[in-house]
């Protein structure tokens, strides 16, 4: 295999490599994976090989990346100019040019009638072309390729099950419930009075201090809980919770105290959907108990 690596690098007149990250996270890597290709092709190449580099932030379980897709289609429109010139694309595992098995075929086959191999640097592996056939990595890739989908849908599924597990809970998983400790006056409540008060939309969201689409939407919500029966439920603790974020500091943002973090953690279901979870209506007690023995109502994380 290392010879038909070595053969492939020597041959080829033009090397495209395609580096790719799933998450921000994981963006710096993206130069890490190109200097480890550049590094392995180094001494292997053409002195007047002509290199060119595609690299992207996007799933690998995605077929239609911008930059694997500009990067395809750079090959054909090379081989359509000038058929004799030999192209490579060059990644540092297989798993960058993407995480489907099924996809693999889809996205490599139309090159492959172009005679155009994929390399990967870590692995055993040049695909095979119509001119150059390699059964072992033909067999290898798809193989590879589907380890790294099936990680990607277990830790899928492993996530919708916490999810699913800390709804049960009361936990909500999306963005917390602002509940504006730093305001004189708690706004929900003041735009019920002004509506009360026969006070429109403009002139409210005036006073409020807030835009005329938070006016619409609170007062759309508000009228719904209403209707539900929970609104003074809801209201009335976000009045407890509100006290002791003024108290003892807002439980949301970097710069939050861990116990308000937990209490806006497990009360963030109630807030954020008291309809479905209207039986789980916190209590002062409860807040207390969540501030108190906080330890307790931490996400338990896998070392």
């Amino acid at each position: 295999m290392t010879e038909e690596k070595d053969k492939a690098l020597k041959e080829a007149d033009t090397i495209r490599i395609y580096g790719r990250v799933s998450t921000p996270e994981q963006e710096g890597t993206i130069e890490g994976q190109v200097e480890t290709v550049m590094k392995a092709i180094d001494t292997k190449t053409k002195k007047k090989v002509k290199i060119e580099v595609y690299s992207e932030q996007e799933s690998g379980t995605k077929i239609d990346r911008p930059e694997l897709q500009r990067m395809l289609a750079d090959v054909k429109a090379l081989h359509e100019a000038n058929p004799k010139k030999k192209q490579l694309v060059v990644v540092r595992d297989i798993q960058r040019f993407t995480r489907d098995p099924y996809d693999l075929g889809e996205l490599y086959n139309p090159i492959r009638r172009l005679d155009v191999p994929i390399l990967s640097v870590n692995e055993p592996i040049i695909t095979g072309t119509q001119k150059r056939p390699s059964p072992q990595s033909d067999l290898l890739a798809p193989i590879l390729t589907a380890a790294g989908g099936a990680e990607v849908q277990t830790r899928l599924k492993q996530t919708l099950q916490g999810v699913a597990r800390s709804r049960d809970a009361g936990i909500f998983a999306g963005t917390p419930l602002s509940l504006y400790p730093d305001d004189a006056l708690e706004p929900r409540r003041e735009q019920l009075r002004l509506l009360a008060a026969g006070v429109g939309q403009s002139e409210g969201s005036r006073r409020l201090g807030r835009s005329s689409g938070y006016w619409r939407k609170n007062r759309d919500v508000m009228a719904e809980y209403a209707l539900a029966g929970v609104l003074d439920d809801w209201l009335n603790t976000i009045d407890l919770i509100r006290a002791m974020e003024q108290e003892r500091g807002e439980g949301k943002g970097p710069k939050a105290g861990v116990k308000m973090k937990i209490v806006r953690r497990m009360t963030s279901g109630y807030l954020n959907d008291p309809v479905q979870f209207r039986d789980m209506v916190p209590t002062q007690a409860d807040l207390d108990e969540y501030f108190s023995n906080f330890n307790l109502y931490k996400p338990k994380r896998k070392k």
